[in-house]
């Protein structure tokens, strides 16, 4: 029998999107403390809020007040971004007995909250996003943001859905279901005021806030941009899926917009047809789980 009592694994996960931040605290094996803000992505939000953000979220997070084993971070922007991994290691050592923390882009944190080691996930909220790994290689598809992809996101639907109007209107035609939904939803009275509220301020938050609405929506356009939808996340499941040479890999579905059912149904259909070897299955635990399982990882180390 050892002379003592053998010490708690004390680590945190941290899932830092871009609209949004979940921490979590496990001792143990055992969530002790959960808590969620706004946004801490010095990419989405800057610096100066993030450091806010953060602070406010680990102040009011219970169980913080012992050092910890180790953090994974997982952060959107930090793959690209090293000023995001130095900022949220400096802000977070502190917190450790001896500055283990991890800090990786949020999209990795899919595959091992959904216990996997090795497998394709697809991530699709405010933007898209693939990622995979498979027997030591890694690589990646998407995610370079609203001006140059994220094709398939909640963005691209509600663009897509804006000018699919544009062009009914262009047609002739009414502006249907569809605007009805649109225009309510924006709170404007015309298709022109729509284009003009979406050039004033096209950032992704203003936009895909507004894609469940559009999923949900009856008009029959709605089908077709969920077809090019999940065509699109298909084919980034595909190519990652080709870089890593994983044939037969399982795929996780992940992010927001996976909970419609609408939208999951064709992205499970088009990556039968791209990804016929792939069982396909939904994340259901949520990302921040990943980061935990990373940080126990760490701490082990």
């Amino acid at each position: 029998m050892s002379g003592g009592a053998a010490r708690l694994s004390r680590v945190l996960g941290l899932d830092i999107g871009a609209t949004s931040t979940r921490a979590r605290l496990v001792a143990d094996g055992v969530v002790v403390g959960d808590a969620a803000a706004a946004s801490a992505s010095l990419t989405a939000v800057g610096r100066d809020r993030a450091a806010v953000v953060l602070d406010e979220l680990l102040a009011g997070l219970p169980g913080l007040d012992r050092p910890l084993d180790a953090v994974c971070a997982g952060a959107a922007g930090s793959r690209t971004a090293r000023e995001t991994s130095d900022f949220l290691r400096a802000r977070l050592a502190p917190a450790t007995r001896a500055g283990a923390v991890l800090v990786v882009d949020d999209a990795s944190l899919v595959l091992p909250a959904a216990g996997l080691a090795e497998g394709v996930a697809v991530i699709c909220g405010t933007g898209s996003i693939a990622t995979g790994r498979w027997r030591d290689r890694e690589a990646w598809a998407g995610g370079w943001g609203y001006l140059l992809g994220d094709e398939g996101s909640g963005y691209w639907i509600v663009r897509t859905a804006i000018r699919a109007l544009h062009v009914r209107r262009a047609g002739g035609l009414p502006p249907g279901d569809l605007g009805a939904c649109l225009l309510g939803a924006v709170g404007v009275p015309d298709l022109d005021a729509l284009r003009a509220a979406f050039y004033r301020r096209p950032e992704p938050g203003n936009w895909a806030r507004h894609a469940p609405l559009v999923l949900d929506c009856a008009d029959p356009e709605v089908e077709a941009i969920v077809r090019q939808a999940a065509g699109h996340l298909a084919g980034l499941a595909a190519q990652v899926a080709g870089q890593v040479e994983a044939a037969g890999a399982p795929v996780v579905l992940a992010g927001g917009l996976m909970a419609s059912e609408r939208l999951r149904a064709a992205a499970v259909a088009a990556l039968g047809a791209v990804l016929p070897a792939s069982p396909v299955r939904l994340l259901r635990e949520p990302p921040v789980a990943g980061a935990v399982r990373l940080a126990e990882a760490a701490a082990a180390r």
